[in-house]
């Protein structure tokens, strides 16, 4: 045969309070108003020095939570190089959801002043010659670079000093 189970409940502030009064002064009851201004003050202290601890999410919800952020990037990023969505619109609904943007391939136009230091016998063979030295600067950096030279660029040549370290021309012999 089973016996019923008992649960026995905490007694409450007052009850503890009251408690202790009749304890200590027995056969005097309490000041009128000290139980409810005591509970009161004990309530007050107590949550003001004890705040309960800010709750953290399971490890199992930050793990799906990865997992969700992972998905909707990688489902974004699908969609956009396959043209089911427009890129831009793909970037406004992850910056919606504090993602990162989608890479993106960019054709940058750069017009740069450079002033270079060639070595040459007259002032085309200059710039073609900085021209040349660009070119390869660039072409070593593998930055898939596209030259498009236009005569109109090319602003100004002043000639300096005989370089003496200079090869004797091929024609001289």
């Amino acid at each position: 045969m089973t016996t019923p189970e008992t649960t026995t409940s905490l007694p409450t502030l007052k009850a503890v309070l009251l408690d202790a009064w009749n304890m200590f002064h027995p056969d005097q009851p309490a000041p009128l108003g000290w139980l409810t201004h005591t509970t009161a003050q004990i309530h007050a202290h107590l949550h003001n020095q004890h705040t309960p601890p800010q709750a953290q999410p399971p490890a199992a919800d930050a793990y799906a939570l990865a997992h969700f952020r992972r998905e909707v990037w990688r489902s974004l990023r699908e969609a956009a190089s396959t043209h089911d969505i427009d890129a831009d619109a793909a970037d406004r609904v992850l910056s919606a959801l504090d993602l990162p943007a989608l890479p993106r391939h960019w054709q940058v136009r750069l017009t740069l002043s450079v002033l270079l230091e060639v070595t040459a016998t007259g002032r085309e063979d200059a710039f073609d010659a900085a021209e040349a030295a660009v070119e390869t600067a660039l072409t070593a950096a593998e930055v898939g670079a596209q030259f498009e030279w236009d005569g109109s660029e090319r602003d100004g040549a002043d000639p300096g000093d005989v370089d003496p370290t200079t090869d004797e021309p091929a024609e001289l012999t």
